[in-house]
């Protein structure tokens, strides 16, 4: 293998990369990533199984070819050389040379027979969306993924399509068994994927498809082959394998009953409670009592081991008094990806779940379940 290649198309090429070789893998091939060299690009691959990533990237190529190597060296090595051009070579004995104007570095590499075959995707049906909606609504969902690995269904994102009033939508959920997000956003194009059963992309995936949609947010195309949802952008195509569960009935956690609706202004109300967080805050408590009545939101906290705090904001509100704990970091998350400066905060009666909305009540809402005070 010998081939030129930009210094900085390698280095973005393995940064990619680094979030999906498996670090803690029974198969310490799974480490390296796969690179190839052919006709006038290279192909870069990593994998963990679970999710795959592969890359085409214009090279000079002299001599075609393939190896295995660490995806971290290869990183480190490239993000240190000084120069435009790299140059690498593979020798008969798997010694990769990489070299840049003076340096010179050698690693040794692995040959690639046993690197796990990553099935092509030539017959998978493509369907454009703006990358922008996948990235903002992952945004808006992504807090509220479980991480208790006994409750695999929850642990990733549900995203399935639908149709109101003959518009399409897109609907992207996250739950935890504490609280629900919830977010949906118009399709422009009326022939879209079909996911209207729905499908369950894992955690360690949506990370992977938001930084790929962040480096183009504008030409995502996205596909299923089988069990796995495709996305690609530009040279690059990503896929992850869902997860093969039942997501549960998520519309059955979202209120049918309207709570006491108080109107806020989302920055004075994510402020309160950041400071408050500061001063009571511990891993053991996350606790904060909110009494609500005559246009004023009054926040209190107390933890035995660090102190309490007290604060008043303005809202607009005029029903009956109310009291009610919630765990501030549940708040907060719930507010501070909604964009516009004024949102709704539903107060359920009793126990019943409270509900933080947009002003847009169709587009986002966050379901939080309430503390025994």
């Amino acid at each position: 293998m010998n081939f030129i290649i930009k210094r900085d198309v390698l280095l973005d090429g393995v940064q990619k990369t680094l979030g999906i070789v498996n670090k803690k893998t029974t198969l310490p091939i799974l480490n390296n990533i796969f690179l190839e060299a052919e006709e006038d690009y290279i192909r870069i691959v990593a994998t963990d199984r679970e999710i795959s990533l592969i890359s085409r990237y214009e090279a000079d190529v002299t001599e075609r070819g393939k190896i295995t190597l660490s995806a971290k060296k290869l990183y480190e090595i490239t993000r240190e050389i000084n120069g435009d051009d790299v140059h690498v070579q593979v020798d008969e004995k798997n010694i990769i040379t990489l070299s840049c104007q003076k340096a010179v570095y050698r690693i040794m590499g692995v040959s690639s027979d046993d690197y796990p075959s990553i099935v092509a995707e030539e017959n998978t049906t493509w369907y454009q969306i703006s990358g922008r909606i996948i990235k903002n609504m992952i945004r808006k969902v992504f807090f509220a993924m479980s991480t208790d690995e006994l409750r695999r269904n929850l642990n990733g994102l549900f995203l399935h399509t639908g149709m109101e009033e003959d518009q399409s939508y897109l609907y992207m959920v996250s739950a935890d068994g504490h609280r629900l997000a919830f977010a949906k956003e118009k399709l422009d194009n009326q022939d879209f994927l079909d996911l209207s059963t729905g499908i369950i992309i894992p955690r360690k995936g949506v990370v992977e498809i938001r930084r790929v949609v962040e480096s183009d947010p504008e030409n995502i195309f996205i596909g299923l082959m089988g069990q796995m949802f495709l996305v690609q952008s530009g040279n690059v195509i990503l896929k992850v394998s869902l997860i093969n569960a039942e997501y549960p009935d998520y519309k059955r956690v979202i209120p049918t009953e309207k709570g006491q609706e108080i109107l806020l202004h989302r920055t004075s109300f994510l402020h309160v409670l950041r400071r408050m967080f500061v001063v009571v805050s511990s891993e053991e408590f996350r606790t904060v009592l909110l009494t609500v009545h005559d246009n004023q939101m009054l926040f209190q906290s107390k933890n035995a081991d660090v102190g309490e705090a007290n604060e008043d904001m303005d809202i607009t509100y005029s029903g009956n008094r109310i009291e009610v704990g919630y765990n501030i970091d549940y708040l907060i998350d719930a507010a501070d990806v909604i964009d516009e400066e004024n949102i709704y905060f539903e107060i359920g009666e009793g126990r019943k779940p409270g509900l933080i909305r947009s002003m847009n009540k169709e587009e986002y809402l966050c379901v939080i379940m309430p503390l025994m005070i």
